[in-house]
């Protein structure tokens, strides 16, 4: 009912992106061989959305070029090959959170000056793909090239491979691999947690048992392949860490201070529910406006599941349980993804220190700016509250700049 991504607009141009995604966009960076050494020869980034630099409910060439793995590539000195959208987009990054909030609830955000999808650039055409980060990507979808999460930009920036096939074709040496964000993200983030061994809808959990399966079969395909091949494992994130999600205490008070906030999201004037007072019940604060807007949701936020009545204090809340539910899940996937490196000898780096000590800074913020139409969500995150903006990228790069140096002996250079 409820989705925290508009790429379903562009599913009509699938067809489209088969005919054109045989090739992919080429940025050449470094020299071969490269300069931080024989051991990035070929990189290759797996991932989702957040590699493959999706901002703002949108992605294009400039977002693409922010990407940490486009950092980290410069960093090596190495080339670096990617599926190039050219601009506006595909679909086109919001400019402003009024639009977002739109999005979030699939409303028409008004704009007609651009096509959904402005599909690829046809300058520097080559067969060989560094970056294969699918927006919407799961722990599915490496090791297939058609899962329930598939979208048009899977076609277009794989063109009918897997992940790990068109990874191949690179001849890699090095690769990093950032997988399973969104094997929770959609549970999290709507608040409605349904664990289950399958995936393809909000709400529901992979479970650790076919999160390792998964994982297992996209690590033996690539290393298989690629004997020698070294690289990282990324970390899930925490989804009490995003900012899209707000304590219910936090959100109480802000209201409190200045109820026009929420009424300018709404459209409407919004009751808080005094329960909500020392909660701490994340509240997804922009998508539950935004379903006030389009008169999905009643013009009440609790902080008690079921409270007036049900779904009101359950979609898009996180209670206790819930939350603890998560973070156990999230412990036992990287938990695994540390063993799993150290087995086949990979670097392995958690992204939620970095993301926790941004937040106790303010640097990601506790609650959303509402009266910034373009900082909603501080500098580090972009418009729609979970994608990392350019700031985060860099700092994510030089985050795993040391742990690369430190697990290889190389003395790769901190992004500038």
């Amino acid at each position: 009912m409820y989705r925290l991504t508009n790429l379903a607009r562009v599913a009509a141009l699938a067809l489209v992106g088969a005919a054109t995604a045989c090739s992919a966009d080429r940025v050449v960076l470094g020299s071969n061989p490269p300069s931080g050494g024989e051991i990035f020869k070929s990189y290759v980034a797996l991932g989702n959305s957040i590699t493959a630099g999706f901002q703002s409910s949108g992605i294009n060439d400039s977002t693409q070029r922010q990407s940490y793995a486009r950092l980290l590539a410069a960093q090596m000195g190495t080339q670096y090959h990617y599926a190039a959208l050219s601009m506006p987009g595909c679909p086109a990054p919001v400019a402003n959170f009024q639009t977002q909030a739109r999005v979030l609830t699939g409303l028409p955000t008004g704009t007609t000056t651009a096509p959904p999808c402005s599909l690829r650039t046809s300058s520097s055409i080559t067969d060989v793909l560094n970056n294969v980060g699918v927006p919407g990507a799961t722990s599915f979808d490496p090791v297939s090239s058609s899962t329930a999460a598939s979208n048009a930009l899977t076609t277009f920036i794989l063109g009918g491979k897997s992940q790990v096939q068109r990874a191949l074709v690179a001849k890699p040496t090095f690769a990093s691999v950032w997988i399973g964000n969104n094997d929770v993200l959609g549970a999290g983030a709507a608040g409605i947690l349904v664990p289950t061994p399958a995936l393809g809808q909000s709400g529901i959990l992979t479970t650790l048992a076919t999160f390792s399966a998964n994982y297992d079969a996209l690590i033996k395909q690539l290393v298989d392949s690629a004997p020698g091949i070294k690289g990282v494992l990324i970390g899930v994130v925490q989804i009490s860490g995003i900012p899209l999600l707000s304590s219910g205490d936090t959100l109480f008070r802000a209201n409190a201070a200045n109820p026009a906030l929420l009424r300018a999201i709404a459209g409407t004037t919004v009751t808080v529910d005094p329960a909500c007072s020392g909660s701490s019940v994340l509240v997804n604060v922009p998508s539950l406006l935004g379903a006030v807007r389009a008169g999905q949701h009643p013009a009440f936020i609790s902080c008690t599941k079921n409270v007036p009545a049900a779904p009101v204090g359950d979609i898009f809340v996180l209670d206790v349980a819930e939350q603890a539910t998560l973070q156990g899940v999230i412990d036992s996937y990287n938990a695994y993804l540390s063993a799993k490196a150290a087995a086949i000898g990979f670097a392995y780096y958690n992204p939620n220190p970095l993301l926790a000590a941004n937040r106790a800074t303010n640097a990601i913020p506790r609650f959303p700016n509402f009266t910034s139409a373009t900082a909603t969500f501080g500098a580090l995150i972009s418009l729609d509250g979970f994608h990392p903006a350019a700031g985060a990228h860099k700092l994510v790069a030089n985050a795993l700049i040391p742990v690369i140096n430190a697990k290889y002996g190389t003395s790769l250079q901190p992004v500038p």
